[in-house]
């Protein structure tokens, strides 16, 4: 198929969607429910379903790289007007993950921080791994120049932090370097998703969405197809435990090992693959699903504050943190997820039917924002 017709796929949509309801569930009893909750049988399948959730945003924020950069490939191979909003777009991205770990009350006291409090500021989140990873896909676009050599690179790239990482953060070299780095590097500092291993669903996100679109039928038929390979994936990384636990040992075995990345790879492609039976059945437009979809970011960063607090405000968590039952806190769930998804559609269509008021409010936010760290 030729590049220039490469199109949004539904799916991709939809199985976003499903990443943020899944996303804003997680969050939410993870704030809600009582300590006495984490003995209960349920709790680690729970868990381990809840891992899920970035696996599925980052893997899919590297397919639609690839589908997005494809549309217009010969726009993104020089540096102009395109790659610089587009570089701007995932800086942003960084900076937003940062702002929401500053310790203090205005930047200038950064200087009177402990060592604790830069700690917490320099750990890496979610948002910071996929602006940093994005914009080094950007620049590996105008440095390989052809689709086909950006999904070899990125799909070899994504198979060798997969499988080291375990041994990077065993590595002294990286557990020496300064924080900032290491943080953003490994997790031995207390960050969360640090490069190594999220950034490689990206990368392999980008080399399925470039082989979907190169191997002349991106159609959501071939995505219907790799169901059953998405199983084996899945069924072949579980049953890889003990090998991972024999070759890289115990020590920080879930956070890195490739077995995981295996099985969550799999779920992920099996889940693209039902999303295309799905999206025969919306009970809305494939456009009301993509405007949702496009709103991730915000759902993101709104759901966070709420529950966790910032700079800005506390957050729930001080207030009703570890006070509810399963029942009661899953009745909050499903509100909290009806107010994000409402925000999220009314927001994107605000954007686009007033784009210049909508485009006033977000400079008056950011100023705001600005304003009360500086």
């Amino acid at each position: 198929m030729p590049i220039k017709t490469c199109s949004r796929l539904v799916a991709v949509d939809i199985v976003r969607v499903f990443a943020m309801v899944l996303m804003v569930q997680g969050h939410t009893l993870d704030v809600l429910l009582t300590p006495a909750c984490i003995f209960t049988p349920w709790y680690n399948y729970w868990l381990f379903c809840r891992g899920f959730t970035a696996p599925l945003f980052m893997t899919l924020s590297g397919f639609g790289f690839a589908l997005a950069t494809l549309r217009h490939w010969e726009n993104h191979l020089q540096f102009g007007p395109a790659v610089a909003k587009r570089l701007r777009r995932f800086a942003f991205f960084v900076l937003l993950g940062y702002s929401l770990r500053i310790p203090v009350r205005s930047l200038r006291d950064l200087r009177w921080a402990g060592t604790d409090a830069w700690h917490g500021f320099m750990q890496v989140d979610v948002l910071q791994t996929i602006g940093f990873t994005l914009i080094a896909l950007q620049l590996l676009v105008l440095v390989l120049r052809t689709p086909r050599r950006l999904a070899v690179v990125t799909g070899v790239l994504a198979l060798l932090i997969a499988f080291t990482a375990p041994l990077a953060w065993h590595s002294s070299f990286l557990n020496t370097l300064p924080l900032a780095v290491r943080s953003a590097l490994i997790g031995t500092s207390g960050s969360l998703f640090p490069l190594m291993p999220w950034s490689a669903y990206i990368l392999l996100g980008v080399a399925l969405g470039v082989a979907y679109v190169q191997v002349g039928k991106s159609t959501p038929a071939l995505l219907r197809r790799a169901i059953p390979y998405g199983l084996l994936l899945f069924v072949s990384g579980m049953a890889l435990e003990p090998v991972s636990r024999h070759i890289y040992g115990e020590v920080n075995f879930w956070p890195t090992t490739p077995h995981l990345f295996i099985a969550r790879i799999g779920f992920v492609t099996v889940t693209l693959g039902l999303a295309t039976y799905l999206e025969r059945l919306l009970p809305v437009a494939p456009r009301t699903v993509q405007s949702l979809a496009e709103e991730s970011l915000l759902v993101y960063f709104v759901h966070v504050v709420l529950l966790y607090g910032s700079r800005w405000n506390p957050g729930i968590k001080p207030y009703v943190g570890g006070t509810m039952g399963l029942a009661h806190a899953y009745l909050l769930v499903i509100v909290l997820v009806g107010i994000m998804l409402a925000m999220a559609l009314y927001w994107n269509r605000a954007k686009k039917d007033y784009p210049l008021p909508s485009l006033v409010l977000r400079l008056a936010v950011v100023g705001a924002a600005a304003i009360a760290v500086s």
